[in-house]
């Protein structure tokens, strides 16, 4: 992945305190997962508890929105209809996004059902939606279903919705939920299909950007773990390199909002780049450390590695270690490149795998 892009996605996310983007296998599983992150992050967040119910709520129904009522094309699936859930969080609100490929012939259905809903006070909401549940009202993809009466009723706001032709018989509909403020949408329809552009372009199957707690890391670990089921020797050495250069990126002095990780799968490799700002002494380190392991060839890095561990010769830190090991485990050389993100440096670290 161009390391530009690395950089393009950190900045288009300026702001959050937390960013989660899974465009994976959409196992059915992961949905507890999805709950098990809200939490953690919202408690080390100090959010409330009827904050944390919502949001629970809309993840799982917007999540298994996508599970549910998405085209069965698997070509267009992994391609130009590629599915998309997304979280972005900030200290006043959360915006929920669920983008997926329908036919043609439910776009209208699905506006008609979302208009109406949008001129409904939440009286009106909720007597819609009792009616659904007496009458056992059920929709088969198209119209506004009780999932999406339900989240406009919850969070109070209206729903976002949006539409983009991928071909003659199918539509890209993304559907947007806040819970919190009104005024607090991070995204628009556009900003939104253009980011379902670069994930299909890329292959990226999942980006988390923030500060997050090791409970967050191990739920983002099992999905992808999960999503690669089928091959458990690359499933391994997935979680190894994941876990290396997001401990490589502990090691240093990390500014501003955080790292960023980004996962893309694609039947050839997988590639971990990680990005963020840092402070311009600590990129002269990073990238000294990053060059010196480069220059070994394979028995030098052996014997470097291991000398290291037995306390035969003396390293820089933590930090040279994580490198080394990534060296070791990945298909190539640990790419760095270091770029400029809102007037201070910013680093990228990348391996295939």
């Amino acid at each position: 992945m161009y390391h530009a892009h690395v950089l393009a996605l950190y900045a288009s996310f300026a702001g959050d305190r937390l960013t989660f983007l899974y465009s994976g296998s959409f196992h059915d599983e992961h949905t507890a997962r999805l709950i098990a992150l809200q939490e953690d992050h919202l408690e080390q967040e100090g959010a409330p508890r009827t904050s944390r119910g919502k949001l629970a709520f809309v993840m799982v129904e917007a999540y298994q929105n996508i599970v549910r009522h998405r085209v069965r094309n698997e070509e267009l699936l992994h391609g130009p209809g590629r599915s998309v859930f997304l979280l972005r969080s900030t200290s006043e609100a959360h915006e929920v996004t669920a983008i997926n490929a329908v036919r043609q012939e439910d776009e209208e259905k699905l506006r008609v059902g979302l208009e109406r809903l949008d001129g409904m006070d939440l009286q009106q909401l909720k007597q819609v939606f009792l009616r659904g549940l007496q009458n056992e009202e059920r929709t088969d993809r198209g119209g506004a279903g009780l999932g999406l009466i339900e989240m406009a009723r919850r969070t109070g706001n209206p729903l976002r919705y949006a539409f983009a032709p991928i071909d003659a018989h199918h539509r890209l509909f993304s559907l947007q939920v806040l819970v919190g403020a009104q005024r607090a949408w991070r995204s628009t329809g556009p900003d939104l299909f253009e980011l379902q552009r670069l994930v299909h372009t890329h292959g990226i199957s999942l980006i988390c950007r923030g500060r997050t707690p090791a409970s967050v890391q191990e739920g983002l670990l099992r999905m992808i773990d999960r999503d690669l089921d089928d091959d458990r020797a690359l499933a391994e050495r997935a979680k190894h390199a994941y876990l290396l250069i997001t401990g490589a990126m502990a090691d240093m002095a990390v500014a501003e909002e955080g790292p960023m990780v980004v996962v893309a799968i694609s039947p050839a490799r997988i590639t971990i780049s990680v990005g963020a700002p840092m402070a311009a002494a600590e990129v002269e380190r990073v990238v000294h450390l990053v060059r010196n392991v480069n220059a070994l060839d394979a028995p030098g890095l052996q014997r470097r590695y291991r000398d290291i561990l037995l306390g035969r010769v003396e390293t820089v830190g933590g930090l040279e270690l994580s490198l080394m090991d990534l060296a070791r485990r990945s298909t190539g050389d640990v790419r760095c490149s270091e770029l400029v993100w809102s007037g201070s440096p910013f680093v990228v670290l990348e391996v295939d795998v």
